[in-house]
């Protein structure tokens, strides 16, 4: 039986939480690991800031729903190696992982660039002040890197949500993987309602999230 648009807002409601879960927790994953992948690269440790430099130029290049496949089907495959065959990847543990690593190649390319926008005179007033590299950070040269880096990290954030629409293909029954139900049930008699229906829901999404970065940004700069 077709469906009309708002019984499937409805449906595609009740769907959501699954793909704000995900969301958050690949941006908490993938804000944490581009932190310390930023961290490798400014310090240029020899071998290790060139294999994160390589990761991050990995993560960029190699399509979201390549990375989905290889966290579904490759970590139960490490496990199995180290002995853990009986540890069970799901396929929305497997998402918020590769969404999240993928996340933080491009974050990554972001904070670097902020950081290094800072000039030389600001650490060298900071050490003439007798400032620990610790108060330095979050005194001088954090509240100068925010400013700089939250376009581009708010934009990292839309990306997210865009690729969240590939997380279906392992399996998880999101917006998308309600979608494709609906579709096969109907014999795609009702496909455009259905992927119009989805085209606002994510663009209410990414609203939400560029008025957020916008609102905080208009915020941090009156300081």
């Amino acid at each position: 039986m077709e469906m009309t648009m708002p019984e499937l807002l409805l449906e595609f409601l009740k769907a959501l939480p699954i793909n704000i879960i995900i969301i958050i927790m690949s941006a908490a994953l993938g804000l944490l690991f581009a932190v310390f992948l930023t961290v490798l690269r400014i310090k240029k440790i020899p071998v290790i800031s060139q294999m994160a430099d390589l990761y991050v130029s990995f993560a960029r290049s190699v399509p979201g729903l390549i990375l989905l496949f290889i966290a579904y089907f490759g970590i139960p495959k490490i496990f199995s190696l180290i002995g853990l065959s009986s540890v069970d990847v799901s396929p929305m543990h497997a998402a918020i992982i590769s969404m999240g690593f993928y996340h933080s190649g491009y974050i990554s390319e972001v904070f670097r660039p902020a950081y290094l926008s800072i000039d030389k005179s600001q650490h060298e007033a900071a050490d003439s002040l007798g400032y620990t590299s610790t108060q330095k950070f979050f005194r001088i040269i954090l509240p100068q890197v925010i400013p700089v880096a939250l376009p581009g990290y708010g934009n990292g954030l839309v990306y997210l949500i865009h690729d969240t629409s590939l997380i279906f293909a392992i399996g998880v029954v999101d917006i998308m993987g309600t979608a494709e139900l609906f579709i096969s049930r109907s014999y795609g008699t009702n496909q455009i309602v259905i992927y119009f229906v989805i085209a606002i829901m994510f663009s209410a999404m990414c609203f939400t999230i560029d008025s957020l970065v916008r609102k905080f940004e208009k915020k941090i700069s009156f300081r």
